[in-house]
């Protein structure tokens, strides 16, 4: 096993990392695990009566104890913990401004537009994140990338559809919308939101990287992006709730499946943040797009149910992107503007 990682680390080149060692193909293996199983979970927890604002709230918070957990433990004891997190912190907050407008917006896109719409609009940000890291970050992608990324996405709403074709989703694919211009704008939102705030996360944490300690800057960044995610999410909570909270309506619907997708949630930030700073917002985005073709397709298999055309086309096309994707990464350079300064300093 540890040959055949050898090898394929030898082999491909990810989007955003020229050489890729072990532990970030161990990561990128953990994340489509993680996602696949946090879309299983999510899924069970659907016709729960389970505000999923909570799970993000508790989720956030898990997340920022663990970073700050982190934190006490790796640091030098030079600075004060509030002066650890108080250090770039204004990195964190657009980010989580982008990501709570973006579930804001695809809240209204969702009540807006039927069924194909929305599953197609959804996946803007797979192509939105290569496209404004052309310009953000200066990242270059060849022809073969941007078919795998295209590919992906087709695969992506073909399965979505073709998971959705049951009767209990006859009625809302039938349901006719004579407004949809707030959806599609609202979707376009979401995904704008939801690219920006990858790539802003990515320079952060790669800047990050270049200035302090490598793990302890992860842990920070990880405690910073939580601690303002959380602030967003608990006034959203507020609002909704118009400032009422008490313990049985906080967390009604709980059960130990909504536990788990919380952890899973957790773990996931972490995740992400890892992979993104080892490669890019591109590569995780595959990642997350392998995870989702396990999701759909793993359950229907274990449980031998009949499976929908358009699924398994779908599921097909997200593989062949992956794998074309990894197969492209050898003849890309990537370059970013701090590899840039360090080719010059080199010269």
């Amino acid at each position: 096993m540890r040959i055949l990682l050898v090898v394929t680390a030898c082999r491909f080149n990810f989007i955003g990392h020229s050489k890729v060692q072990v532990s970030t193909i161990i990561g990128l293996f953990l994340l489509v695990l993680q996602n696949a199983a946090s879309i299983i979970s999510r899924s069970t927890t659907e016709n729960k009566h389970f505000d999923p604002l909570t799970g993000i709230l508790l989720s956030e918070l898990l997340k920022l104890a663990t970073s700050l957990l982190c934190i006490i433990q790796i640091a030098d004891g030079h600075k004060s913990l509030l002066t650890t997190l108080r250090t770039n912190h204004e990195e964190a907050t657009l980010p989580a401004l982008l990501y709570t407008a973006a579930s804001f917006a695809q809240s209204i896109g969702a009540s807006s537009l039927d069924l194909l719409p929305y599953l197609a609009l959804s996946q803007t940000k797979l192509i939105l994140t290569p496209l404004l890291a052309t310009f953000l970050l200066n990242q270059r992608f060849t022809l073969q990338h941007w078919t795998s990324t295209l590919t992906m996405t087709a695969g992506i709403i073909l399965a979505q559809t073709g998971a959705n074709a049951s009767a209990e989703n006859q009625q809302h694919r039938t349901t006719l919308h004579t407004h949809p211009l707030p959806g599609v704008l609202a979707m376009l939102l979401s995904g704008s939101s939801v690219a920006l705030g990858g790539l802003c996360i990515e320079r952060s944490l790669k800047r990050a990287a270049t200035t302090t300690t490598a793990a302890n800057s992860f842990f920070v960044r990880n405690a910073q992006l939580a601690a303002h995610s959380l602030l967003f999410a608990l006034l959203s909570f507020l609002w909704k709730s118009k400032c009422r909270i008490d313990g049985s309506s906080f967390f009604e619907g709980f059960s130990s499946l909504v536990w788990v997708f919380v952890c899973l949630q957790a773990s996931g930030g972490f995740l992400v943040a890892w992979c993104v700073r080892a490669t890019s917002s591109v590569t995780k985005n595959f990642a997350q797009g392998m995870g989702f073709a396990i999701a759909v397709l793993g359950p229907l298999v274990v449980e031998s149910r009949d499976i929908d055309p358009k699924l398994l086309v779908g599921v097909v096309l997200v593989l062949g992107a992956v794998v074309g994707s990894a197969l492209a990464g050898q003849s890309t350079r990537v370059t970013n503007l701090m590899e840039k300064r360090e080719v010059k300093g080199v010269v």
